[in-house]
């Protein structure tokens, strides 16, 4: 099992890897919507999502919606990444998915994580 992490930030990727890597959870890395579509389609263990909302190539929404019709179980367990109260973020919020705050807490990230892979071992 691993998580996707959807970053276009190759230093918050690194980082957000050897966190959960260091509490012995595996990290899917994506730059955008196009590669997290592509790591998507090649892992069905992904156990959750932890998206940021802006990305170079479209929005973390543009990837939920695209999620809700090829992958509807894994919306249950996605959560964003915001840099602060956009217009992106009051949709999020509608959805009633997990909004991590840049710069959000590793123990929040980790506790997510747990949580998406108790899930799936439910």
């Amino acid at each position: 099992m691993a998580i996707l992490h959807v970053e276009d930030h190759e230093a918050t990727r690194d980082v957000v890897r050897q966190a959960l890597g260091s509490h012995g959870i595996a990290v899917v890395s994506a730059d955008g919507v196009a590669a997290a579509k592509h790591a998507l389609a090649e892992r069905a263990d992904l156990a959750g999502a932890l998206v940021d909302l802006r990305l170079r190539d479209g929005s973390g929404l543009d990837l939920y919606d695209w999620l809700a019709v090829h992958r509807p179980a894994l919306t249950r367990r996605v959560a964003f990444v915001s840099g602060g109260g956009t217009e992106l973020s009051h949709q999020v919020a509608a959805l009633g998915r997990p909004i991590l705050e840049k710069p959000f807490e590793l123990a929040d990230l980790v506790h997510l994580a747990a949580e998406w892979e108790g899930a799936l071992a439910d």
